[in-house]
């Protein structure tokens, strides 16, 4: 083949290949409804181990632990309040999921992609940009939600076995005592779980689906599934006694009892160093899924949309 045979075909990959790279990115929008799709599908398998983990962490603080596990939890829950009980605090995850999952994914991808494709590329800032790239999106989108989590996790407390109505009620009085900032409460615990949860997540992430990837037949939804479990799995265990203390401030109706320092010291009073990691055992068993069937989700979504730009071009 002649040198300028050589050129010519060099200079049409160079000019197909931004082509290429256009009709495999999904829009924001597209993100946004793979992300919420993701988040309905997600939470409606995994709510009631959330329900178990709430009322694990909650018995801790009464000092009564009427549930000795995850299995007595369910069975008692299901006995005493019936089916629907596991399935508390669904709806109001449901409202938060929406902005949440916009700000969060796509939040992600986009600050990842734009320090790809700047002069930092390659650089120590893009190779380790999943650790801070996922901080600083759940960091953006701890602060829109929190209202709403703080909903969710008292309707899934024993404040809820009689409905909204009481919740409701409960809320009223805290911000009547302590002004619309107590709508927040649970924050700052929910920043130091949260954050370096999506930290370690996104970096455990893509480093497993980098691996599973190499030499392995197996299918874009499987690799996503495996390190979405994996990673969140490691994530969740360890940043457990950050959701413990988040789970204690924002059930309490006290607001000295609600202070962190109380908290834990009453931990440590009542169950020691255990009781940080009091839900483990549910909580690392619904986000182990929660995250495979989120993120499979997610990454299925995107690519529906670009293999659907593909063939309509």
């Amino acid at each position: 083949m002649s040198s300028s045979k050589v050129e010519l075909s060099m200079d049409h990959l160079e000019n197909a290949a931004p082509k290429i790279l256009i009709t495999n990115t999904s829009s924001s929008f597209e993100k946004v409804v793979s992300a919420c799709t993701g988040a309905v599908i997600t939470m409606s398998f995994m709510n009631p181990l959330d329900v178990v983990k709430t009322r694990l962490q909650e018995s801790s603080k009464n000092g009564t632990n009427q549930y000795k596990g995850t299995i007595d939890g369910l069975s008692k829950i299901l006995k005493n309040e019936g089916i629907f009980a596991l399935w508390r605090g669904l709806l109001p995850g449901l409202v938060m999921a929406l902005p949440s999952t916009a700000i969060y994914f796509v939040g992600y991808d986009y600050i990842r992609d734009t320090i790809r494709g700047s002069r930092y590329a390659n650089s120590a800032l893009d190779n380790y940009s999943p650790l801070w790239a996922g901080g600083l999106a759940r960091t953006m989108s701890a602060l829109v939600v929190s209202p709403l989590e703080l909903f969710r996790t008292r309707m899934q407390s024993a404040e809820g076995i009689n409905g909204f109505g009481d919740v409701w009620k409960g809320v009223s009085r805290m911000v009547q005592i302590e002004g619309p900032r107590a709508l927040w409460r649970g924050l700052l615990p929910t920043m130091l779980r949260d954050v370096p949860f999506s930290g370690i997540y996104w970096m455990g992430y893509e480093k497993i689906k980098h691996r599973l990837s190499e030499g392995n037949d197996l299918s874009h939804f499987q690799t996503s599934f495996i390190a979405g479990a994996s990673s969140g799995m490691i994530a969740a265990i360890i940043t457990t006694p950050f959701d413990v203390v988040k789970t204690r401030r924002q059930v309490s109706s006290d607001a000295r009892e609600a202070r962190v320092g109380y908290i834990l010291k009453s931990i440590m009073a009542k169950d020691g160093a255990s009781g940080f990691f009091r839900g483990v055992v549910p909580r690392a068993v619904k986000v182990a899924p929660a995250c495979a069937i989120m993120i499979s989700s997610y990454e299925m979504g995107k690519h529906f949309f670009s293999n659907r730009k593909n063939q309509l071009e």
